[in-house]
């Protein structure tokens, strides 16, 4: 399987290059964002995750954790389903750009605002489950956006595209599994954060 997810990167690195830009762009532009703000939008956001902050769950909520695993496979869902439209490429990159940027906003929002506690909460509650939802949005969006593309040829040819339907679906299938799992772990180390922060 690896070697298979290797061999597909390799064909189509230029897609995933292109997204993984994107994405950085968005990061960039949320961390950027951040200090766009005036003082009382950022008195107010304090505020609003001050609140959030004390009503984070301090023991493991199946509920919170079933939202976030929900929220993750919705996501994942919307990007398969654009990539059965010719015309979803946009919007999927579209998506990886805004998660990018709630990312770099969310993060430089926090840091500055807590400061070196915002900062180990950051890599407490957010850095590892991170580093895995980032190559899977990725790896979703550059499935669905080469579906999109295939998609275009085959109408233009065409060619019936069942066997990549089924490909682009399984793996989709796959992908959005692993979203969900990366959901709930959030959702662990977000209690985690809470509790060793007794926030």
């Amino acid at each position: 399987m690896w070697k298979q997810l290797g061999e597909h990167v390799r064909q189509y690195w230029v897609i995933y290059l292109t997204l993984s830009s994107v994405y950085l762009a968005g990061v960039v532009f949320g961390a950027i964002g951040v200090s766009a703000l005036g003082v009382s939008e950022t008195s107010q956001l304090g505020k609003f995750l001050d609140t959030l902050l004390k009503s984070q769950p301090k023991t493991l909520d199946p509920a919170f954790l079933g939202q976030l695993a929900r929220d993750m496979f919705i996501m994942m869902a919307g990007i398969w389903i654009l990539g059965l439209t010719i015309i979803g490429a946009p919007l999927i990159y579209l998506i990886v750009f805004t998660r990018g940027f709630i990312l770099g906003f969310t993060v430089s929002f926090i840091i500055g605002v807590k400061g070196t506690l915002g900062l180990v909460l950051m890599l407490t509650t957010v850095l590892i489950p991170t580093l895995f939802a980032i190559p899977l949005l990725l790896l979703g969006a550059g499935l669905a956006t080469i579906f999109s593309f295939l998609l275009l040829r085959g109408k233009a040819r065409g060619e019936s595209l069942r066997r990549e339907f089924l490909y682009y679906t399984v793996a989709a299938t796959f992908v959005s599994l692993g979203a969900v799992v990366v959901g709930v772990a959030q959702g662990y180390f977000s209690i985690l954060g809470v509790r060793l922060f007794g926030l």
